[in-house]
């Protein structure tokens, strides 16, 4: 049957099997003959010769809230993808595919203590244009404004093309300003370039204190300009 049949899980059997049985002890099921799906059978199979148990949880797949079930490997791919991670990896017959992190130490390359360029580094690049919009909410008093932007990229491939929804809320103007820049042109050394001065003549001039405090805030706009990255990577809007 194709889960069109409640049975009742046997009462001993239920603290094993407890994401498919309901309260009342019941549970849809859905048989797979070697004959008709030969690859899914060997894959119970063998789940079950590793725990068992003779069964897997079969489940509507999609991510994506209001949207149907997928129905196409595009569909699949998008719905995986907005699981950020919770999927593990999905099967579209003999290809495996897994999401693939961040490769901060790729997108950096490899310099060696003498200048040596060992690997150059990426150059993050957007999926497409995008429309930003910022929303300014006045409170009662004049300390009480709230900014929130959001992002819209229709060739991103998690986006929502429904009307009114595909907007993404920004974490703030610098994760903008970091997308605006990752056109595929610009690597993380040119990105901070716009937030720090490279000035050799200051450095000179610089007393202990103040040297300390501009190390300090280099550390700090490179871990911001990372993270940013790395979110915006997340999210489908850019690669490298």
């Amino acid at each position: 049957p194709y889960m069109s049949l409640t049975a009742t899980v046997k009462e001993e059997k239920r603290a094993k099997i407890p994401a498919v049985t309901h309260v009342d002890g019941s549970s849809r099921l859905q048989t797979v003959t070697r004959e008709a799906e030969p690859f899914y059978h060997r894959l119970i199979s063998a789940f079950r010769d590793r725990t068992g148990v003779p069964m897997v949880l079969n489940t509507s797949f999609n991510t994506l809230p209001g949207e149907p079930i997928v129905e196409s490997p595009r569909d699949a791919i998008r719905s995986f993808l907005h699981s950020m991670g919770s999927i593990e990896l999905l099967v579209l017959g003999d290809h495996v595919v897994r999401r693939k992190d961040a490769d901060l130490k790729a997108l950096l390359g490899e310099v060696k203590r003498d200048g040596t360029v060992m690997k150059e580094p990426l150059y993050p690049k957007r999926a497409g244009p995008f429309v930003m919009e910022t929303t300014t909410t006045v409170g009662d008093t004049p300390d009480d404004v709230t900014d929130v932007t959001r992002l819209r990229m229709p060739s991103r491939i998690v986006h929502d093309d429904r009307e009114g929804k595909g907007w993404f809320e920004a974490l703030d103007d610098l994760e903008v300003q970091v997308l605006a820049m990752s056109d595929g042109t610009n690597d993380v050394r040119d990105m901070l370039s716009e937030y720090i001065d490279d000035d050799d003549e200051e450095d000179d001039d610089m007393d202990e204190e103040a040297g300390r405090e501009d190390e300090e805030y280099q550390a700090n706009v490179f871990n911001n300009i990372m993270r940013r990255l790395t979110r915006l990577y997340e999210y489908g809007f850019i690669s490298w």
